[in-house]
């Protein structure tokens, strides 16, 4: 093969950039593996892992979609990189382990954990690994106030809703005198909360309150201590905090 023009390997460098895997740059520059391969070494010095999804974990990929739903986000870096974030408070490092070791087992690709301003965070990039997660979830401007579950939790598998109300409550709810509570100015991710807890045969409370902001309504779900219980014993937490 000729060598590659400037243009050729700036190409490279862009779509990676990007996001776009080597499979996908070979296949659009008509490039062989092996020298997009080699270029993008050249260019960022380190080996190059694609994301390889493992979708056996039905109820991890649920908990990671509740977690995020909750508490993460992602944006491009000013390096064009797809970068995911989970942030939670700073008390919960055992927690913030406990996502990493999840996220590495579903997509075989290490994140990193540190704090930041009393907060603790989850971080890895990847654009496979965001476009998957947004295969679950699906949101408008405000991610707060519009995140909701893409199809109803009745179309999901019983493992995976048992993952999303763990990594929901998880990450955005709380307990108090042995009650678990959560509350959300999305009225949407909360009624997929109270329908999985349905299919879960878990009792629970819906209410609403307006809160300091009367243009957003909190909805919030309440379980008693007799249904909290109930809800351990079917569901679990993998967060030290709600036990």
């Amino acid at each position: 093969m000729k060598r590659l023009s400037k243009k050729q390997k700036e190409l490279i460098k862009q779509l990676t950039m990007k996001g776009y895997s080597i499979n996908k740059i070979s296949s659009e520059l008509k490039i062989p593996k092996s020298v997009v391969y080699y270029w993008y070494k050249k260019f960022f010095g380190k080996k190059f892992k694609e994301v390889q999804i493992n979708d056996n974990f039905k109820e991890d990929i649920g908990e990671i979609v509740g977690a995020f739903a909750g508490d993460g986000n992602f944006y491009l870096d000013k390096k064009y990189r797809y970068r995911i974030r989970f942030s939670f408070s700073a008390d919960e490092t055992e927690y913030a382990k406990n996502i990493s070791e999840k996220i590495k087992k579903i997509y075989g690709k290490p994140s990193r954990i540190y704090c930041y301003k009393n907060v603790t965070i989850v971080d890895i990039y990847g654009k496979k690994i965001s476009e998957h997660i947004k295969s679950f979830l699906t949101w408008d401007k405000n991610k707060t106030a519009t995140v909701r579950l893409t199809k109803p939790p009745s179309f999901h598998s019983l493992d995976f809703i048992k993952g999303f109300c763990r990594g929901l409550f998880d990450s955005d709810g709380w307990t108090t005198k042995n009650n678990l509570m959560i509350s959300c100015i999305s009225e949407n991710l909360m009624k997929n909360l109270s329908e999985s807890l349905k299919i879960n045969d878990i009792p629970h409370l819906d209410t609403k309150w307006k809160g300091n902001d009367e243009n957003k309504p909190r909805i919030a779900i309440f379980l008693d201590k007799k249904n909290t219980l109930e809800y351990m014993k079917r569901i679990g937490t993998s967060n030290s905090k709600r036990k």
